[in-house]
């Protein structure tokens, strides 16, 4: 649920297609290259041209680590199916200010709320940061 509140563009882009063809790492929507069709990927070139699971940076602690938010096709960092079916629930049942009266569906609410709390900690947090850098 954080990759969709904090990387809705690639929430739900497909691993195997990013791997494939060129596309803007915030946004998910592929490079259009000549002809209308996306930009392939030019292997073996310099780490530009890398998917953003394979390419390894360093952190600010010197430490290497994998780019994308997603995490990488062979573990990534999505909801299963069934949880997407909750948190669309939850989204239906917030709009209309109803929730059913049960124990299933409350516990999976808390939950929920717990990371679109945690979530809005961040986003605040990240604002402020780039507020007091441009201050500077």
């Amino acid at each position: 649920m954080r990759l969709l509140m904090l990387h809705p563009g690639i929430a739900h882009l497909d691993c195997d297609f990013c791997l494939k063809h060129m596309v803007d790492e915030k946004t998910g929507v592929p490079e259009i290259g000549r002809g209308g069709v996306p930009e392939l990927r030019i292997l073996n070139m310099s780490p530009e041209y890398l998917s953003p699971c394979r390419d390894l940076r360093r952190d600010g602690n010197g430490r290497r680590v994998r780019t994308c938010p997603k995490g990488t096709p062979e573990n990534p960092k999505t909801l299963s199916p069934e949880n997407e079916l909750c948190y669309e629930h939850f989204l239906e049942c917030k709009a209309i200010g109803q929730f059913p009266d049960d124990s299933v569906v409350r516990r999976n609410a808390a939950v929920i709320q717990g990371v679109l709390d945690a979530v809005s900690t961040i986003q605040e947090n990240e604002y402020r940061n780039r507020m007091l850098r441009a201050l500077e």
